[in-house]
Order: structure tokens, then C-alpha cells, then sequence
């Protein structure tokens, strides 16, 4: 299969579904893009869990959101894109905004790595690490990746 096919899989199964399941706060959609083997490594905090741990903590923390009444959108550019028939590799930075009502947007960038596995015709992240570098990931670091539907000939097959 072609890799632009397979980076079209992914987006499907993953990245689209992601900004999604941000968007709608809906805290259940996100935890379900994530194999029940993941493990996700936060960076800024020096914390790292499985399965369990990561959803209780995010749904505290979509429910915090909700509370305050706050919308988030969050969006991907593409630093490095890998993938083979059933496993991918993914680096890039995210930019998330955070807007409460009659507030000015708050925004934070970080660094990701995912990597996702193929199981039954459905992508999964099974390891998410992301970090915001001490702050040093800007809108200017943001902008250097490439869109989610711009693939790169050099992001080669594994």
C-alpha cells in the first residue's frame, strides 16, 4: 500500500477524529484512539501511565474544561511522518487553544511523538509523549510543519 495511503488511514482513524473529540469535549472519543496498551509519557510533568491512569486523567481534565465552560481546538502540523502496513511513527507540533466565554484565547504549543499500531483495519496511538520544551515551541515552530494532508516524499516506509 502506498504511504500516502496509509498516512490517509491514520489521519481517518486518528488525527481527524483527535481534533474532533477536542473540540466536542467529549472525553470518551478521545480515549477510545488509544490502544488499551498505550503508553503516554507527558514530558512538562515527568509523567508516564497506561491505559487507566491517562483516561481517568482526562476525563478530569475534559470535565474541568466543561465546567468552566471553556472550548478547546487543537491542531497538528507534521514534523516527521514513518509508517508501514501496521505501525507508524509520527512527530510534529500541536498548538492548543483554550477560549472561555467573554475570555481571550489562551494558547499553548508543544512537541509530539506518537506511535500508532494497526489492529483489526483500525490505527491507534500506542505511545503519546508530547512536551512543551520549557516553552520554547512557538507559533513560529508550529508553522514550520506540514499540514496533516501534506505528506512528504521522504517520510519513507518502515
Amino acid at each position: 500500500m502506498a504511504n500516502a495511503d496509509l498516512l490517509t488511514q491514520i489521519n481517518r482513524d486518528v488525527w481527524i477524529p483527535f481534533s474532533a473529540a477536542y473540540a466536542d469535549g467529549d472525553a470518551e472519543a478521545f480515549i477510545a484512539l488509544h490502544s488499551p496498551e498505550v503508553i503516554r509519557v507527558e514530558g512538562n510533568g515527568g509523567w508516564v501511565g497506561g491505559y487507566e491512569e491517562y483516561a481517568g486523567r482526562l476525563r478530569e481534565w475534559f470535565q474541568w474544561v466543561a465546567v468552566q465552560e471553556g472550548r478547546l481546538d487543537i491542531r497538528f502540523r507534521f514534523l516527521e511522518r514513518h509508517t508501514g502496513d501496521d505501525a507508524s511513527s509520527e512527530r510534529g507540533v500541536y498548538r492548543l487553544a483554550l477560549t472561555y466565554p467573554d475570555a481571550d484565547e489562551r494558547l499553548w504549543y508543544g512537541l509530539f511523538h506518537t506511535i500508532c499500531r494497526k489492529r483489526n483495519g483500525i490505527w491507534r496511538i500506542a505511545l503519546d509523549y508530547d512536551s512543551d520544551e520549557g516553552g520554547t515551541v512557538s507559533e513560529e515552530t508550529f508553522m514550520s510543519g506540514r499540514e496533516i494532508e501534506e505528506f512528504d516524499t521522504s517520510d519513507a516506509l518502515l
